[in-house]
This record gives structure tokens, sequence and C-alpha cells, in this order.
């Protein structure tokens, strides 16, 4: 679900899928995956859970491509990990903290309607159900 929505994503804005759509694509496949691995078993997830589990899966996902960005392009790991948090690093390009904003309303998102999104692809998908068709 997270590659083919970031896929998705890409293809729907003004510059298109470029290079950045296979990273951010795999590293959004990785988030979803670290999430199904910790919390599938779950039968509830309070709130709070979920806006810590959101804004630091999204934290993972921010260094993540951040590292793979400065790997890619050549440019200094520090300058690409800190231009996520600290404004204007990377020559003026972000005028506010991308990275926490990032985080930040995720957390918030995850918080409102991830219990009661949870519920709802529970009552889909109940457990003990075969899934298979």
């Amino acid at each position: 679900m997270g590659w083919l929505s970031m896929t998705i994503s890409d293809l729907a804005t003004p510059l298109g899928a470029g290079p950045w759509t296979i990273e951010t694509s795999a590293g959004m496949a990785m988030v979803g995956l670290l999430a199904g691995l910790l919390w599938h078993r779950r039968d509830k997830i309070s709130r709070h859970k979920m806006a810590v589990g959101g804004y630091l899966l999204t934290m993972l996902f921010d260094l993540g491509t951040a590292i793979v960005d400065a790997t890619i392009y050549h440019y200094p790991l520090l300058a690409a990990v800190l231009g996520m948090y600290v404004p204007f690093i990377m020559g003026g390009l972000s005028p506010y903290p991308f990275g926490f904003a990032h985080e930040l309303t995720t957390a918030v998102l995850c918080a409102t309607i991830g219990p009661s999104l949870v519920r709802q692809i529970q009552r889909i998908y109940p457990k003990g159900a075969s899934n298979s068709p």
C-alpha cells in the first residue's frame, strides 16, 4: 500500500514521477511493513500509541530518504539530515523544518483518525477469518 500510494502521489504531481519515486515508494513500503509487524496482532491501539508510532515511523522514513538522497546525489550526509530539521540549512530551499512538520502532522492524523480507521479495517477483515479467496 505504501509503495502504491507514493507512486500514485508522484504521478499526480506536476513534476511527475522521477528517480525519487523509487526511493520514496520503497521507504513508504518499509514503513508500512514495520507498522504491520509491530501492530498486526493488536485488537485496540490507543490514540497516544498511534501518535507516537506514526511520529517515529515517519521520522524513520524522513531520515532514511535523506540518507539515500545524500548518498545518490553526493552531498554531505550531515546537511541532508540537518536539512530536515533546521530551516535554511540547504541554501534556503525550505522556509520551515520539513521533517518536523511532516512527522507532527502524521502524528496528529494518526491520533485523530487512526483508531477509527483500524476499527473499520477490522470490520472488513475480522481476526480468525480466512482472507484467501
